[in-house]
C-alpha cells in the first residue's frame, strides 16, 4: 500500500508540475492578441481569433496615433494587446504587417499594416460586417483585408488602389 500511495503522489506531482508548465507556456503565448480572417461578402477580411471583423477609422493616419477615443471608443473598441500580436496560423495575416501604437491612456493597440484596429461593438455575431461603409465620428469606416488595403465597394468596371476606385481589373 505504501508504494502506491507514493506512486500515486508522485503521479499527481508530475501531473501539476506538467499543467503548472502548459498553464505558464499559454499565458506567454496568450500575451500577443491573435488576428486572423474570415471570409465575407467583401472578400477575406482582418478578424479577431474569435472571428469578429475588424476595422481600421479613415480619420486615422495610416502609421500613426489612434483618434477614436471616448464616445468613439465605445462604439468602435480599440484592439488592445498586452504582448506583440500575432498572426494566426493559416489564416493568410502577415505577421510583418502587424504593429502595435500607444494610445493616450498607456495601452497598446493593434495595428495592421500601419493602421489601428478596431472592432464595431453592433457586430453582435462572429462574421458579421455592420461597420463596413460607416460615416461616424467624422470619417468613415472600411475594413481590411490580408494586404492591408481598405476594403471598399467599387462601381462595376472599377477597383480599389490605394488611391481609391480606379478604371480596370486586376
Amino acid at each position: 500500500m505504501r508504494s502506491s500511495g507514493k506512486a500515486a503522489r508522485r503521479t499527481v506531482l508530475i501531473v501539476g508540475l506538467a499543467g503548472a508548465l502548459g498553464a505558464a507556456a499559454i499565458a506567454s503565448a496568450a500575451g500577443g492578441t491573435g488576428v486572423g480572417t474570415h471570409k465575407t461578402r467583401k472578400g477575406t477580411v482582418l478578424a479577431t481569433s474569435r472571428g469578429y471583423s475588424l476595422y481600421m477609422f479613415q480619420k486615422d493616419k495610416q502609421h500613426g496615433k489612434s483618434t477614436c477615443y471616448h464616445q468613439c471608443a465605445v462604439v468602435w473598441p480599440p484592439l488592445l494587446t498586452t504582448g506583440k500580436p500575432v498572426a494566426l496560423r493559416g489564416s493568410g495575416v502577415n505577421s510583418k504587417l502587424l504593429g502595435t501604437v500607444r494610445r493616450s491612456d498607456g495601452k497598446l493597440e493593434v495595428t495592421y499594416n500601419g493602421w489601428p484596429l478596431y472592432l464595431y461593438e453592433p457586430d453582435r455575431k462572429p462574421g458579421q460586417i455592420n461597420g463596413e461603409g460607416a460615416n461616424q465620428f467624422g470619417a468613415p469606416w472600411y475594413l481590411l483585408n490580408t494586404a492591408g488595403k481598405l476594403v471598399k465597394s467599387c462601381p462595376s468596371g472599377y477597383v480599389m488602389s490605394s488611391s481609391g476606385c480606379v478604371p480596370g481589373s486586376y
